[in-house]
């Protein structure tokens, strides 16, 4: 048996896509509408699927998304959009996340919303 945490308090939304991409961390652009996020910018959520122009949005859970800095560690800690699809390590921030899982290899890290 491996560990994991898919599928802990997962809550997805569904929004109107405005230059979303799956993947990516977003923020919502207007009433119901998203977009991918800033350097730099705290995330609504991660985007799950596009179809139509439709985004599947997951806003509560585990997620896994590239980290361009080597700064974060486990426990709690603010993270934002790196302007790339990935997070990055911030000082402080509205949401904090839970880090559980670091991957410096593959530059991945694995955290709770």
């Amino acid at each position: 048996m491996s560990l994991s945490y898919k599928g802990f308090n997962e809550q997805i939304l569904t929004f109107k896509a405005f230059q979303a991409s799956k993947g990516y961390p977003v923020t919502i652009n207007t009433q119901g509408e998203v977009t991918n996020c800033n350097s730099g910018s705290e995330f609504a959520g991660i985007c799950t699927s596009l179809r139509n122009d439709l985004a599947t949005v997951q806003v509560s859970g585990y997620a896994e998304l590239p980290c361009s800095d080597a700064s974060p560690s486990y426990g709690i800690s603010y993270l934002v959009a790196d302007g790339s699809g990935g997070v990055k390590a911030a000082a402080s921030g509205k949401k904090a996340c839970l880090i559980v899982s670091i991957d410096k290899v593959n530059k991945k890290i694995g955290f709770i919303m």
